[in-house]
Formats: C-alpha cells, structure tokens, sequence
C-alpha cells in the first residue's frame, strides 16, 4: 500500500479538478458513508477536527478523523476510533478501495486523492466521518464527500498561487466548497464573513457563527495552550452543540498532539505552521519570550514576511537542511534573514540546555527535527 501512494509523489502539482467528481459520479454509490463533518480553512482543521473526532469517540461514537499531512507515517491521516490504523487495517482499506474503484482509476488518482478514497472506504461501519479539506475548497478531493455539516477555521494567506493573491479570492474558493450547514470560526477579517454569508446563502444553507452557538472564547482558554487553541476548541464545541450532543466546555479542553505549539521538552517548541497566519499566531503565543528559530520552508512560501513576523520572538535563525525538491533555497533564507538583522547560520543538530528553541516551517521541517532529536 504505501509503495503504492509512494509512486504517486506527495508533491500537489498533479492538480486534476475532474477526476474527483468523475469518481463519486461513476462509483460514489458503492462507499457506504455516516454523517460527515467536513472542515475547511487555512489555520486550526487538525487541531479542530481532532478535538471534535475524540470528543466524539468518548461518547461512544465510532469515528473517523482524516487529516493531512502527516509526519512520519500515512497511517496517521487515518484516526479511527482513538488511535491511527495499523499497517494491517491500512492494506486491507487499500485492497477494498481497489475493488470499489478498480485499478485503472486507482493508478490514476493523485496522491491525496486515492488517501482521500481510502478514508472514504474506511468511514463504512462509522457514525461520523470529520474531514479536512487539504489545500483547497471548492476542487478539493474531500468535496465530493456529501457533508452534514461545514465547518470553516479561520482563513488566511497560503498557497495563492493555486487558491489567489488576496483574503476575497482565497475565501471565495475555500467556501465555495459549502454544501450543508455551515459554522464559521471567529476570522481576523470582515471580509470571510461576508464572503461567507453570501455563498452559504446562494447555496440554500444557514450561516453560524461559532460565538452565538459556543460560550465565549474565554471558557476555552487555559494557560497550557496557545491563544488560538481556543478558536479551535469553540468552533469544535459548537459542532458539538449543532448535531445535539449536549457537550460540555471541559470536554474540550484538550491539547491534541497534532505538532501545533506542542512542547516537546522544556526547552523545545515545535509548530508545524508555514504560513503567515500561523507565525502571527505562534508569535502570539510566545509573547515576550525568545527563541532560537529551527527554520526552512518550501520555495513557495513568503519566508521573508514569515522570519519578519518572527523577528520580536527569535534570537537567529538556524537552517534545517531539508533534501525536498521543493524546499527553499537556502542562499535566499540566508539572505532573508540578514535583511533582517537575524543572525542566520546552518542547525549543527546540537541544543545547549538553558536555551530556547522553536522548530517552525512545516510538517516536513518537524518531521526532519524529530528524526534528528531522535523522537523516532
């Protein structure tokens, strides 16, 4: 099974928009599918679908929570009720999406959209399936999903060569995707609500805000958990509160090992955030402390705005080598940072106890961190 995905290249440049719907046209009767939370957004849908996937699964439901990327292992897209598959359970979901699908369109399917049939496979037997939209929206594998309900985190910049240069364009495409009900995170611009109240609306759908279904943001902070956790707790608990479940706020306030803001030791934070939102977000929550910044990212990001918004809470910049072909050139971090007045040198693999680090660019960053810090 995963010699089989390998072949096929994590990259996202095989983007098809016909396949995934000429799929489910031609064989979406055979998968037998629960209620589906689908989840989309730039920032928060692990984190969010995770808490709501346990909360969920400790109520007896049995659950399945896809998510990308992964950090190690495939396998960890797949939460199924409390736990990633096994190996075992991944070949066999593998085997039966061959048979559903049949071969000569398996072999076809990019990458994330044969996982995406996977978990399609795997949601039979479940009561809820809570899906994360990868990249997009609108042409997004997991659209052709039919959802009981949206879920929208909060949007922001990323990956505008393929969703578009400003807030309107990427919203427009995110939420483009709505196709039941939809709650909506608490957003840093005006204009996602908007945008939002009138595609839900052309689409025959109702519009919620999390903040009128949940209680306020405050009942979901706590102090071991990053500010925007409780973004994510609220728009998880008010999921909650739409499919009835009677939920209660201590029940969410859970801290999921999804590599957001995760502490690691006590002098290592790593975040696998890569974009400006998610800097804003983890320069927040460092507040008035300082760090040695394990960096790299892919050549696609805005590495320069990302290393200034970081500026206030690194001390340099240390360069995580990384061997991806779409890594960014290490000449021009180096120069992004000295721009900058950062320190910037290359990450010796050594860390000097009294002194703080975050690892920060990207799953494939802490996934490189972590093999290195022998975390596995």
């Amino acid at each position: 099974m995963k010699e089989f995905l390998a072949r096929k290249g994590e990259a996202y440049t095989n983007i098809n928009i016909d396949r995934m719907p000429r799929l489910w046209r031609e064989r979406g009767n055979r998968f037998f599918l629960p209620k589906i939370i689908h989840i989309i957004g730039t920032n928060g849908k692990g984190s969010t679908g995770r808490i709501l996937a346990k909360f969920l699964v400790d109520h007896g439901f049995k659950t399945l929570h896809y998510s990308s990327p992964h950090i190690f292992d495939i396998n960890e897209r797949f939460w199924l009720n409390g736990a990633d598959i096994t190996d075992d359970e991944l070949n066999k979901a593998h085997l039966d999406t061959l048979k559903t699908i049949g071969e000569e369109l398996a072999d076809e399917l990019s990458y994330f959209e044969y996982a995406t049939a996977i978990a399609a496979t795997l949601l039979r037997g479940c009561d809820y399936g809570v899906i994360e939209a990868g990249l997009g929206g609108e042409y997004d594998a997991t659209a052709v999903l039919p959802a009981s309900l949206m879920l929208v985190t909060p949007i922001g910049y990323d990956h505008q060569a393929i969703l578009g240069e400003s807030i309107e364009a990427i919203a427009s495409t995110k939420l483009r995707a709505a196709r039941s009900p939809t709650i909506i995170a608490k957003q840093n611009s005006a204009r996602v609500y908007e945008i939002a109240a009138r595609i839900v609306k052309e689409r025959g759908f109702e519009l919620f805000r999390a903040e009128d279904i949940s209680p306020g943001i405050k009942e979901f902070t706590d102090n071991k958990a990053p500010p925007f956790m409780a973004i994510n707790r609220q728009l998880a608990f008010a999921a909650a509160v739409f499919l009835g479940l009677n939920p209660s706020v201590s029940a969410f306030l859970i801290n999921p090992l999804l590599g957001r803001m995760t502490q690691i030791a006590p002098n290592i934070t790593i975040d696998a955030g890569h974009n400006l939102s998610a800097a804003e977000a983890v320069r927040e929550a460092f507040g008035d402390k300082q760090a040695h910044l394990i960096y790299n990212c892919f050549q696609d990001k805005p590495f320069g705005r990302i290393l200034e918004t970081l500026k206030p809470i690194i001390k340099d910049v240390l360069i995580l080598r990384l061997t991806h072909p779409r890594a960014a050139r290490e000449e021009e971090l180096l120069n992004a940072a000295k721009g900058l007045g950062v320190g910037c040198s290359y990450f010796n693999g050594r860390l000097e106890e009294g002194e703080l680090y975050l690892v920060f660019g990207g799953f494939g960053v802490i996934e490189a961190f972590l093999r290195a810090y022998g975390a596995r």
